[in-house]
C-alpha cells in the first residue's frame, strides 16, 4: 500500500472509531439530536466529522474534526475533541514531519515538532 492510501485508510479508521464511540454514548444517554455525521471525500482528500441538528429551537452546525491530505502531508485543521487525533496518527506510524497542525497560525508552526507546511 502506498503512503497516500495508508494515510487515507488511517484517517478514515480513526474518524470512524471516534464517531462510533460518540454515537454509542449518545444512544446510551438517549441523546440522538443533534446528529453527528462523517463525510469522506477521497477525490479531494477531505475528511470531516461534523454535527448538525437542533437544540430546542436553536439550529446547530459545527465541525468536530477536519483533516485533509495536501502535498503528501496530513493537515489537522480542526479537532474540537479531547481525543487528540494527532496522538492516534503518531501511534499509527505517521511521522511528525508528515503532520501539519493547520489549526495553528503559520507563524507558530515552527515552534512545534511537526511539519510547518
Amino acid at each position: 500500500m502506498d503512503k497516500l492510501e495508508y494515510y487515507r485508510d488511517t484517517i478514515k479508521k480513526i474518524l470512524t472509531e471516534y464517531y462510533q464511540m460518540k454515537v454509542q454514548g449518545a444512544i446510551e444517554l438517549d441523546e440522538l439530536e443533534p446528529d453527528d455525521r462523517l463525510a469522506f471525500d477521497e477525490e479531494r482528500d477531505q475528511y470531516l466529522w461534523f454535527r448538525s441538528g437542533w437544540n430546542g429551537k436553536e439550529r446547530l452546525r459545527y465541525m468536530t474534526m477536519y483533516l485533509r491530505i495536501k502535498d503528501g502531508k496530513i493537515w489537522v485543521e480542526e479537532d474540537l475533541t479531547n481525543l487528540c487525533v494527532v496522538d492516534d496518527l503518531l501511534a499509527a506510524g505517521i511521522s511528525k514531519g508528515d503532520i501539519v497542525l493547520g489549526f495553528r497560525h503559520p507563524s507558530k508552526r515552527p515552534l512545534t515538532e511537526f511539519a510547518t507546511v
